[in-house]
């Protein structure tokens, strides 16, 4: 019996970004950070959590696990896919693989395959190797009269855009340089990790409003002639992108607000980032895929991102990682939206990060020092909601002086924290943060 070639370097809770402790006992295949996010996420691991354990090991070294979603079953399942002895296209995942029987199409021509993700619970190993997973589609699937994919519309709720249609399949692939430069897929096996990436992923392709930004891949390059999406009209949020390095190096522009539909899939089933929670902005993140343009150079030097990284700083005082933020985890393009789902501000986000740039995490360093300059509860302290309000009114009004968009810029909450105004007094001589005040 062949088993699993693929290992994870570092386990990322499932439901969220922070480090995981522990995995689901009955599949073993999902990892956690707390009991609350596991019961968070069992909403989407329950479908196919019995069924992995029947599918840990390849049968035979030519089988790979995939993910079928089928088109006239409301569950989906896993699968074991043949491997080709004959391939014309080595970088042609679906000529890889036996799928055309799954798929219910006669010839080669008749198959479609995208690259859709790159998992964000699927830490990135050191070397040259990229982790990618793949959907293989009835090419004609939505001129030839498939019928709407039942399974994808149970995990995602009803909440998506695209009409997908036919059954779905998805296998995981990692990318190797060559000596020659060149990059071919090796096939790998699908884990309940990468399903609940693809949850995410279903529920956010396509657009809300016609010109508006794809909350995912710009097209389906083999439906092209064909493709008609169907719009739903949602009352919208504002949520904020953050370009990667490289992104913001060739575009210029590192924060780029677009809206969502209130209620979006991509928001469900996360806990608030701990320390956004603890100042009273409860975020989550997602990955958002790098513009097309912009791939080659991404693959080439990497995608590093690191302000969104402050934002997963440990917060627990009794952890052996407190104050810090696991490395290698934000990678690419990220999107940050607030949990409560209300309109994410950009000079908020901006505010935020600056206030745990100039006062958090300094004061972080601080109580790990050898002879420790501050206690941990005195940071803590910091992470009170009124410190936070105290710091965005000062750093407005030092911006406005600049720039005159931020006068308009509403207040970060709806109401004065109490301890506000002693804040204002007691930190902006402890820090020195006048702002030319």
């Amino acid at each position: 019996m062949a088993s699993s070639t693929q290992e994870r370097a570092v386990e990322v809770c499932a439901n969220c970004l922070l480090p995981a402790t522990h995995h689901c006992r009955q599949c073993g295949s999902s990892w956690y950070c707390s009991a609350e996010c596991q019961r968070a996420d069992w909403t989407c691991h329950k479908h196919l959590c019995p069924r992995f354990k029947d599918f840990k090991d390849r049968p035979d070294s030519k089988s790979v696990r995939a993910i079928l979603f089928p088109d006239d079953d409301k569950v989906p399942n896993f699968v074991w896919l043949k491997m080709n002895d004959t391939v014309l296209d080595p970088k042609c995942v679906s000529e890889k693989l036996e799928v055309a029987e799954l798929l219910g199409v006669k010839v080669e021509e008749q198959i479609g395959q995208q690259e859709v993700m790159r998992g964000i619970r699927r830490a990135a190993k050191p070397g040259p190797s990229t982790t990618k997973a793949h959907l293989i589609v009835r090419a004609d699937g939505l001129v030839d009269g498939s019928k709407p994919n039942q399974s994808i519309g149970m995990i995602t709720k009803g909440n998506f855009l695209f009409s997908w249609r036919g059954p779905v399949l998805s296998v995981l692939t990692s990318w190797e340089e060559s000596h020659d430069g060149n990059a071919n897929p090796t096939l790998g096996d699908m884990t309940m990790t990468d399903y609940r990436d693809l949850i995410e992923f279903f529920a956010t392709y396509g657009k809300y409003v016609e010109g508006q930004e794809d909350f995912g891949p710009s097209s389906f390059w083999w439906l092209a002639p064909a493709l008609k999406q169907e719009m739903i009209t949602r009352p919208q949020i504002q949520v904020i992108k953050i370009s990667c390095d490289v992104e913001q190096k060739l575009s210029g522009v590192k924060y780029n607000p677009f809206n969502i539909g209130e209620g979006h899939p991509a928001m469900a089933y996360l806990q608030p980032l701990p320390i956004t929670a603890s100042l009273g902005l409860p975020l989550v993140m997602r990955r958002y895929p790098t513009d097309d343009t912009m791939r080659a150079e991404a693959e080439a030097t990497g995608y590093g991102n690191a302000g969104p990284e402050l934002l997963l700083m440990c917060i627990d005082p009794k952890s052996q990682i407190w104050g810090k933020a696991p490395k290698g985890l934000v990678q690419g393009n990220m999107v940050v939206m607030r949990h409560d789902q209300e309109d994410l501000y950009q000079h908020h986000l901006e505010a935020l990060f600056m206030y745990l740039v100039q006062i958090v995490y300094p004061a972080f360093e601080e109580t790990l020092q050898p002879e420790p300059k501050r206690e941990r509860a005195e940071v803590l302290d910091m992470l009170h909601p009124s410190r936070l309000d105290w710091y965005f009114r000062l750093f407005r009004k030092e911006r406005s002086q600049r720039d005159e968009r931020w006068k308009n810029t509403p207040d970060l909450f709806h109401f004065e924290h109490e301890g506000t105004k002693s804040a204002l007094k007691q930190l902006t001589s402890e820090f020195g943060l006048n702002m030319g005040l």
